[in-house]
């Protein structure tokens, strides 16, 4: 059921990259694999901020989060 709804909302152009998976999460994976694409300037530029990241004047709580913040958005890229 999961598989002829995933077949009916994706472009018709695709349905040969998941036609021959047989469950919908080999169908989700073709499609990611297929669809991802790397932002890697932004990659580049989080690396760049995590290494020049200090702490200054911020608390402690403050740092941590901001800290976390940029681990957290290069986690999904």
């Amino acid at each position: 059921m999961i598989c002829s709804r995933i077949i009916n909302v994706i472009d018709p152009k695709l349905h040969t990259s998941v036609a021959d998976a047989e469950t919908a999460y080999e169908m989700w994976e073709n499609l990611r694999k297929h669809c991802a694409v790397a932002n890697t300037p932004k990659i580049h530029q989080l690396k760049t901020d995590l290494a020049a990241c200090k702490q200054g004047s911020l608390e402690v709580v403050e740092f941590y989060s901001k800290l976390m913040g940029m681990w957290s958005e290069l986690g999904t890229m």
